[in-house]
């Protein structure tokens, strides 16, 4: 009994150290956390729009969240995360000088990718005027997410 409490003890004692550590990043992991997951509920609601816009062409499953989608989800927010933490790391062990807040710039990057993301994910397959001026800028991800010859579709309308 006394080497498992004494296991646990340097357990929890290992995690706190960790958790200590790592405390200053938790504000930009949240808040790239909350982006990325909005990214998902975008490429969800692109996902029902296509469905209704082009139903011979989309299975109703199109819009169903799949495991294989939450799994590149979880990678997605692994990578996020060791960006920022890396960051951290780097700014507080070798770049201690330089008056750039590299955590930040890490979650600023994220944060961006991920609204840029969304907004191609909400002006995709979308007839409003303010998603006709984004589409000339961005990509429409119907044709990638649903693999559709959108020239073909575009002909016949």
């Amino acid at each position: 009994m006394n080497n498992l409490s004494e296991f646990l003890r340097c357990v929890f004692t290992a995690m706190g150290a960790i958790i200590a550590i790592l405390e200053p990043t938790f504000p930009y992991l949240f808040i790239c956390t909350l982006m990325i997951l909005a990214d998902c509920y975008t490429a969800w609601s692109l996902s029902k729009r296509a469905q209704k816009l082009y139903p011979d062409k989309i299975s109703k499953d199109g819009k169903k969240f799949k495991s294989h989608n939450f799994g590149r989800v979880i990678v997605t927010l692994l990578k996020a995360y060791a960006l920022i933490i890396m960051a951290f790391l780097i700014q507080r062990h070798i770049t201690d000088a330089w008056p750039i807040d590299l955590p930040k710039v890490a979650a600023g990057a994220i944060c961006f990718w991920q609204l840029w993301s969304i907004l191609e994910n909400e002006s995709s397959c979308n007839g409003a005027k303010w998603a006709k001026t984004l589409q000339k800028i961005l990509v429409d991800k119907t044709s990638r997410h649903f693999d559709l010859d959108l020239s073909d579709l575009k002909s016949k309308e």
